[in-house]
């Protein structure tokens, strides 16, 4: 009796995962218009964020004021990481001057690369302090630097679960389709914990959370 206890392991796995089941699915279709990921994969971190405080989850209504307060701010960091995303492949793969230039543009490409990659997804949470785009990729540069460990460990479990997905879909029957589908909200969630952790040694930078929106400072 006890396996199915309100307060036993089998129950709050189940909750866990229906909680990450319905937010993964509510991200999914606030993104198809595409213009509204950036927001609704901010939306997504703010769900995880309420639910781990306990409170209530946004209903409809914050929903649409939710995009609609975050949909600028979102837009102009995606735009960010999309440019920075395409001078380092350029970089990489584009055309080479040749010599020791060529070496030093390789080199620069893939140095900055990296430091993108580490920088990406902690970048997107950090963007909750003041809703501006510097200021999010600094802070989470910040960060990464500080606990650089954590930070790889993000970045790997965004691309793991990007890659996973794929194959939960088309090679794990039964199972694979329960994962994927709270893939997306576990993956947000774990790259805010290791968020938090990195911030927690860093006195001068709260941790904080997704708001009513962006705080403007004077």
């Amino acid at each position: 009796m006890t396996l199915f206890a309100p307060d036993s392991a089998l129950l709050r796995g189940w909750s866990r995962w229906w909680f990450w089941a319905w937010t993964s699915c509510c991200w999914v279709l606030l993104s198809l218009p595409v213009i509204t990921a950036p927001a609704a994969t901010l939306w997504l971190i703010a769900q995880q964020r309420r639910h781990a405080d306990g409170e209530a989850a946004l209903g409809p209504g914050e929903t649409l004021r939710f995009l609609g307060r975050w949909l600028l701010p979102a837009l102009r960091l995606a735009g960010c990481h999309l440019g920075i995303a395409v001078l380092v492949l350029v970089g990489l793969f584009g055309p080479s001057p040749g010599g020791p230039y060529g070496q030093l543009v390789l080199i620069t490409s893939v140095v900055a690369g990296v430091t993108w990659l580490l920088v990406a997804p902690w970048s997107v949470v950090s963007l909750e302090r003041t809703g501006r785009t510097v200021a999010a990729l600094r802070t989470a540069y910040l960060l990464a630097l500080s606990r650089i460990e954590l930070a790889v460990a993000a970045t790997v479990a965004v691309i793991a679960a990007a890659g996973a997905g794929p194959f939960l879909a088309t090679r794990v029957p039964y199972l694979g389709p329960l994962l994927l589908i709270a893939l997306p909200a576990a993956t947000a969630s774990f790259v805010i914990t290791l968020r938090d952790r990195a911030a927690a040694v860093r006195d001068t930078i709260p941790t904080g959370r997704i708001g009513s929106g962006p705080v403007r400072s004077g």
